[in-house]
């Protein structure tokens, strides 16, 4: 008969060997790279009301790449980090990528404010109040961004804010030089 000093010695290694492996495979990934299953698939549709009043919609995009960023006013200071990234972008690949903003649970005056401290955007921006864009995009939290070629494919998904880096990573995948 084992005694129940012995027994615990040589449960110990069942339980802290997997637990290594988990730890050891777990904290060596990137936790901003999360598996989007749209990445490969037709980008969801949309149309919703624009921050300056307009419409606009996904059909809007056809033919064209496109940059479809999550953002909001209260994403500090992640989207105020990226916001001068995609003004260079906008600035850079203007008539050649359409950029489109998406509000993530913000209000009007929010954005606005948000647009008046850190720069206007020549770009649509849909106000999304229900949430509807987010979710079916399967947003996890603002910034959120997807490159989108010009048939309408997601070619990739990047979560949290844009860096120059992403931002050539991502021109690369839709066949545009950075």
């Amino acid at each position: 008969m084992l005694r129940p000093s012995l027994i615990r010695w040589l449960a110990l290694p069942l339980v802290l060997v997997p637990l290594g492996w988990l730890l050891f495979t777990g904290l060596g990934s990137d936790p901003r790279v999360i598996p989007s299953p749209l990445v490969g698939k037709p980008m969801p549709a949309f149309a919703g009301t624009t921050l300056d009043g307009g419409e606009f919609s996904s059909a809007d995009l056809a033919g064209n790449p496109a940059v479809v960023n999550f953002w909001a006013s209260y994403c500090i200071p992640s989207c105020v980090d990226e916001h001068p990234v995609l003004l260079d972008l906008a600035a850079r690949h203007a008539g050649a990528l359409q950029l489109v903003g998406v509000l993530v649970s913000d209000t009007p005056d929010g954005a606005l404010g948000f647009l008046d401290r850190y720069g206007q955007v020549s770009w649509p921006t849909l106000l999304n109040a229900d949430g509807g864009i987010s979710i079916d995009y399967g947003v996890i939290g603002p910034p959120e961004t997807f490159f989108v070629d010009a048939q309408g494919i997601v070619v990739s998904r990047h979560v949290g804010p844009l860096t120059s880096s992403v931002v050539a990573d991502g021109l690369a995948a839709l066949g545009l030089a950075p």
